[in-house]
């Protein structure tokens, strides 16, 4: 590459940084986005940009992208082995990108990656959010006790960590800047000072004799009001860190199929399981208890992990709402305005079910007859565009331009 094709390689890549900090810092349902969505939108914009570059798509401008440079490059990210979810997980960061040029079609918004590469099952692309199997170190194999004192043995305060993640569900961020003295506030822990993410504040209830022993650890650990993080050290320092410890640890995915936010898993099974649930990743089902009283079980784990809603929870152990199903021949699916939906026979009601994927969760529908189906289903995705079309600010006449925000 000579000195001119770099120097247009850079401006390209000026131009969708300029682009991310111009509209990525406002999330869609008007909301700050977090300092850590910002930087991966950067990085996977810049990557894209250098990548275009070594396929010889000499693109300037990123509001000159078009559907040769995506066809491109996914499909270029596909042949070299990179992992179908990461994919899926960049080309959600690119479509933002496309919105905010004012081209939200040149990625389908129900294909994703899959649109790019037709000879592939679009189910190699397809991520489960909920918990097939237990994530935590326990059921996979691993001795917490063993490794919290092979933990210590690398570093106290290091030790101390994974006894908050244990006994609180800490993640590593507030680990490594609780203040446990501060934190202590008898009957909870609390979570302050924006140390959690998205700086939510919440109350983890101490309910059993262990969080206790693991918080007073951590506070002869720390110190008297100091952070529990390693002192003189930035936080991106620590993090660094944190990670090598956890590879000496032999936590990393590599060396076993634990990753340290299995200790997060763990926590919310043990959580369910105080107060009475066995959660589905350990065998629990849905008919163990009432509704109301699974559900409020169900939420109090949520609430106590950082999260308000109920099915936030299937993320760490796993749903109650799996039904046994039944595919059916024929007409498998629903499709209308590029919209897909598999059609399933529940065999315990003996009715039709349908999944859409929805904005922010999926939808479900049911019915007793196909026809009743697919009105319904027509009906909501009438609604989802609908819906769409309204949150695609118009400015000037062009479509896809944000207006600036009410004052």
């Amino acid at each position: 590459m000579n000195k001119i094709q770099y120097e247009r390689m850079a401006a390209l890549k000026d131009s969708a940084r300029a682009l991310v900090l111009a509209h990525g810092q406002t999330r869609r349902d008007g909301k700050v986005a977090s300092k850590r969505t910002v930087d991966n939108t950067l990085e996977v914009a810049a990557v894209a940009c250098g990548r275009l570059w070594a396929l010889g798509m000499e693109l300037r401008d990123i509001r000159n992208l078009e559907d040769r440079h995506l066809r491109a490059l996914i499909r270029d990210w596909y042949g070299s082995g990179k992992e179908p979810k990461t994919i899926q997980n960049d080309v959600s960061r690119l479509r933002q990108i496309c919105r905010w040029i004012g081209k939200p079609h040149l990625i389908p918004a129900r294909e994703g990656a899959a649109h790019f590469v037709p000879e592939v099952d679009p189910g190699v692309f397809s991520v489960n959010p909920l918990a097939q199997h237990s994530k935590s170190w326990s059921e996979n194999g691993l001795n917490v006790v063993e490794k919290i004192q092979q933990a210590d043995a690398i570093d106290r305060r290091f030790g101390a960590m994974l006894r908050l993640g244990l006994a609180f569900g800490l993640r590593r961020k507030e680990q490594l800047r609780i203040v446990p003295t501060k934190a202590d506030a008898v009957t909870h822990l609390l979570i302050r000072d924006n140390i959690g993410k998205s700086g939510k504040d919440r109350d983890i209830p101490i309910v059993h004799p262990f969080q206790r022993a693991m918080l007073d650890h951590a506070k002869s650990v720390a110190g008297f009001r100091r952070p529990l993080g390693w002192p003189r050290n930035t936080y991106q320092q620590n993090q660094k860190r944190y990670w090598y410890n956890m590879r000496k640890l032999g936590v990393s995915g590599k060396d076993s199929d634990c990753v340290g936010h299995g200790l997060r898993a763990e926590f919310a099974e043990n959580m369910a399981m105080l107060q009475g649930l066995l959660p589905p990743t350990l065998g629990g089902t849905a008919d163990q208890m009432g509704e109301a009283q699974r559900q409020a079980i169900q939420m109090r784990v949520s609430e106590a992990m950082g999260h308000h809603r109920i099915n936030v929870t299937g993320a760490y152990y796993g749903s109650f709402r799996v039904r046994q199903v039944l595919e059916r021949k024929g007409e498998d699916y629903l499709e209308y305005k590029g919209f897909k939906a598999r059609v399933q026979t529940d065999l315990k009601t003996d009715r039709l079910n349908a999944v859409i994927a929805g904005e922010g969760e999926d939808i479900e529908i049911t019915d007793e007859t196909l026809a009743g189906l697919r009105a319904q289903f027509q009906e909501i995705v009438e609604k989802i565009i609908f819906e769409r079309m309204g949150s695609e600010e118009v400015s000037d006449g062009r479509p896809g331009v944000e207006s600036p925000p009410d004052k």
